[in-house]
């Protein structure tokens, strides 16, 4: 096992390629993260292949966000929730909004056009209710569809745990070419109470 690297007693120039190399780890995963990583998990990782000091390894975490700064990068490190995550810059901001903007002409799986179907005939109508309809888990079409803009929540009901009641939204009507609900056409399937 190789001993770990001290701050202050860099010797080697095989000590500073390990260095360059933890530095490329701590990079990869936080590029394969979607969620804070913390500085134990970090440090858990690294110390398998490459044992740092903490200190040092906070000091090539803090170069990392330094380097992104001074090379004016499109994306920056920020520590957040007890992690670091790679976070797009802000003045990106409207670029990435048109990315999500476009993302609603996608073409709907047949789940969610289910979930949405339901949403659109029923509303309002609560997650528990449309999973009632469907038999299954719908969280994740759920916010897919929040995300797009093509529901949205347009209350809570009035029992315990007050769920959220759904709606669809102006855009759903756009996407479809309808006018208003009006123009859904007419349902001839079970009705489900």
């Amino acid at each position: 096992m190789n001993k770990e690297i001290n701050l202050f007693e860099i010797e080697t120039k095989q000590e500073l390629q390990q260095l360059s190399q933890v530095k490329r780890i701590i990079e990869a995963l936080l590029f394969a993260s979607s969620e804070p990583l913390s500085f134990m998990k970090i440090r858990e990782i690294t110390d398998s292949y490459y044992p740092v000091k903490p200190k040092m390894l906070r000091q090539l975490i803090e170069e990392i966000q330094q380097d992104y700064m001074i090379q004016k990068r499109a994306f920056r490190l920020d520590e957040i929730a007890q992690g670091f995550i790679l976070q797009s810059s802000e003045e990106f901001r409207p670029y990435i909004e048109q990315l999500y903007r476009n993302k609603r002409t996608e073409k709907l799986s047949h789940a969610a056009t289910e979930v949405l179907a339901i949403i659109a005939y029923r509303q309002p109508i609560t997650k528990p209710q449309i999973e009632a309809i469907r038999g299954v888990d719908s969280t994740g079409i759920i916010q897919s569809l929040l995300e797009r803009g093509l529901i949205e929540a347009v209350g809570k009901l009035d029992v315990p745990g007050r769920p959220t009641l759904y709606g669809i939204t102006k855009d759903f009507l756009s996407h479809f070419g309808l006018k208003d609900l009006n123009d859904l056409p007419k349902f001839e399937g079970k009705q489900y109470n």
